[in-house]
């Protein structure tokens, strides 16, 4: 990271900003601005299924940014009012998997806003499936919780509780979204899938460690995002800003490098 070069950690001008950086930290933690990659991506993925469905082969397509960029406006004003609301504390069935089911629904709706200029009564809804199973597989994902030890600097997992459970059912969806996706020909989902379904078997196939969910909490999204910028190229752009800002708060609050494609020597040298 050139920031980290810029400003090592032990340095005067990182101990001034890391006082300023603070106050955006508590931004960025108090209304989960993090979760903007999923909002957005969701959002987009709407989109360029509604691209897809008028031109199989579109491909880098500018046009309709102004049109995408007013639906992740839409969808970001609805993600903070939600989050100040706490609607996560509502109880939709009286069981422990009122949280999923409710976050489901938010990323069905999320995907609705991105593919609303599209006539709902001429939607095949059987065409959207892939999308509603990779979604499915994606949230059973983050049922393990990772939470960054200041104190240790390192990333732990709080409880590997229903780990089985978890990524087996996100393995099972991630595989039926990729035939579907196959079977109805949508390039985009099928890829995302059939790339995406590794990360869990690695978590199912390996002993558990951090780096593994790590890795399957970021590289499927990830995944995601850049194929979805494969028809909306624009949206890069977007999620560059908010990654090089949140990046940067981290860096200068925590001293960590996150979000982050790197993988430490360490873990590598672990793995073999």
């Amino acid at each position: 990271m050139i920031l980290a070069r810029l400003i090592p950690k032990n340095s005067v001008r990182y101990t001034l900003l890391n006082k300023t950086a603070d106050i955006y930290s508590i931004f960025l933690d108090k209304h989960k601005i993090l979760h903007l990659f999923s909002v957005w991506t969701v959002t987009m993925s709407g989109f360029v299924f509604n691209k897809g469905q008028i031109d199989r082969f579109s491909y880098w397509d500018w046009s309709g940014w102004e049109y995408g960029l007013i639906k992740i406006i839409i969808s970001t004003i609805l993600f903070l009012f939600i989050q100040n609301k706490n609607f996560s504390d509502v109880k939709l069935f009286n069981n422990n998997n009122s949280l999923l089911i409710k976050e489901f629904l938010f990323l069905v709706f999320y995907f609705f806003i991105g593919l609303s200029n599209f006539n709902i009564f001429d939607l095949n809804i059987i065409l959207i499936s892939p999308y509603l199973f990779t979604f499915a597989g994606g949230l059973f994902l983050y049922r393990i919780s990772v939470k960054y030890d200041s104190n240790s600097e390192k990333w732990n997992v709080d409880n590997w509780e229903n780990k089985l459970y978890y990524f087996s059912l996100s393995f099972i969806l991630l595989i039926i979204s990729t035939y579907l996706g196959y079977l109805f020909d949508d390039p985009i989902i099928s890829t995302v899938s059939m790339i995406s379904l590794f990360f869990p078997a690695v978590v199912l196939l390996w002993p558990s460690h951090v780096r593994h969910i790590l890795r399957s909490q970021f590289y499927p999204l990830f995944t995601f995002s850049m194929f979805v910028c494969v028809r909306a190229p624009w949206f890069f752009i977007i999620l560059f800003i908010l990654f090089f800002i949140s990046r940067s708060i981290n860096y200068l609050k925590y001293g960590i490098v996150y979000p982050s494609f790197g993988v430490d020597q360490e873990d590598i040298l672990g793995d073999v």
